[in-house]
């Protein structure tokens, strides 16, 4: 049997196609986090939840301050999802607005989210 131009060009999509569905569930999403809240008292607390990191692996998470000065990171554990969830205290942070980060152990970082400690 002779291949025409439209088994060809059906043959090439259907390829085609499988390639990208296999290529798409096989790629993990990248590390992110989100905040609860993006302005809290300075007697309250801030929510950071965590998706896309590796599983069961270290994170470090970096909190700077608003004059631009970083915490010592934090050092936590991802579950078996790749997932992780910490409470902010801001009791003791300075007033300002504050950025948080994580980055994953292969060193991929995950996105900038910010939040402001107010009185």
């Amino acid at each position: 049997m002779t291949s025409t131009p439209l088994y060809r060009a059906l043959k090439f999509v259907n390829v085609s196609v499988v390639v990208l569905l296999l290529a798409g569930s096989c790629a993990q999403s990248a590390p992110r986090i989100v905040l609860s809240r993006d302005k809290v008292a300075d007697r309250g607390a801030v929510e950071m939840k965590g998706t896309g990191f590796t599983p069961k692996s270290a994170i470090l998470s970096h909190l700077k301050r608003p004059d631009g000065t970083e915490f010592n990171p934090l050092r936590f554990i991802t579950d078996e999802k790749g997932q992780f969830t910490h409470n902010i205290n801001t009791q003791e942070l300075p007033l300002g607005k504050h950025e948080v980060w994580v980055v994953d152990s292969g060193g991929v970082t995950s996105n900038i989210a910010t939040f402001e400690v107010t009185q």
